[in-house]
């Protein structure tokens, strides 16, 4: 079956199962299931970043922003089954990586498809975290002491505003899962900065309902999306990109 079928598939299941899955997910933050389509058969690990990203590389973390903790991306996974983890995602990725790998940004572009697929991978990542947050604890806030009470409250409590209700909290991952299964992705065609780079390393930063950047050194490509905001431009994007980019990098980012 061809990848563009698969996600055909990956769409109708998602819209089919919605209700259901996020029905379990906020009935109990670690239920056992396909996050993607309810199955609780064949489960697998979906690691929230793809292995192939960080090279597989266990010792590698990235800092929770709301508690400032560090975690290994390597354990960092969420349920899926063997369908949807590794028929339809994996297919999807493996095409991605062909074509990192395949287009020079010297002299060559991604075309429109290629493109939607770049923004519903980037949006999936997106609402794993969504489950992610809501499966782990906010623990102790570094350089704070422990609160039992809130400490076991999960981290997606903490992720807005200090007035967002559990209520928003769970629109929020209803909203992420419905966007997979929105074919066309044009209208967010401006809200992602391609760019090419030359870092040596890979870089990873990610803020939730926000934007999320992720730079491929293996590829030489790195990607900024803004998961809402929509843009008249792409030079817009861009230039707000440069400036969260700028922020992180100089130790100031939230």
């Amino acid at each position: 079956m061809s990848l563009n079928k698969k996600l055909v598939e990956f769409r109708k299941k998602i819209k089919a199962n919605h209700t259901k899955v996020i029905t379990s997910i906020i009935g109990d933050h670690s239920v056992n299931i396909c996050i993607f389509c309810g199955e609780n058969e064949n489960l697998t690990r979906e690691h929230v970043i793809p292995q192939w990203v960080y090279d597989r590389c266990t010792k590698r973390t990235f800092i929770t922003t709301t508690n400032k903790n560090a975690q290994t991306y390597n354990k960092t996974a969420v349920p899926a089954c063997q369908n949807c983890n590794n028929s339809i995602l994996g297919e999807l990725e493996r095409f991605l990586t062909h074509k990192f790998n395949e287009v020079d940004l010297q002299s060559q572009y991604f075309t429109d498809d290629e493109i939607n697929k770049i923004i519903l991978w980037l949006e999936i990542i997106e609402y794993k975290f969504h489950v992610l947050d809501l499966r782990r604890n906010l623990n102790k806030v570094q350089g704070s002491e422990y609160i039992p009470y809130i400490g076991k409250m999960p981290i997606a409590m903490f992720q807005g505003p200090m007035d967002q209700s559990p209520s928003k909290v769970f629109s929020n991952l209803r909203n992420a899962l419905k966007t997979l299964s929105v074919k066309s992705k044009a209208v967010k065609h401006n809200s992602l900065c391609i760019l090419r780079t030359t870092n040596p390393d890979f870089h990873f930063f990610h803020s939730t309902n926000n934007f999320i950047f992720i730079e491929l050194a293996q590829y030489n490509v790195a990607f900024f999306y803004f998961y809402k905001q929509v843009f008249s431009s792409s030079d817009e994007a861009a230039t707000l990109a440069k400036e969260i980019v700028q922020k992180e990098y100089s130790g100031t980012g939230t």
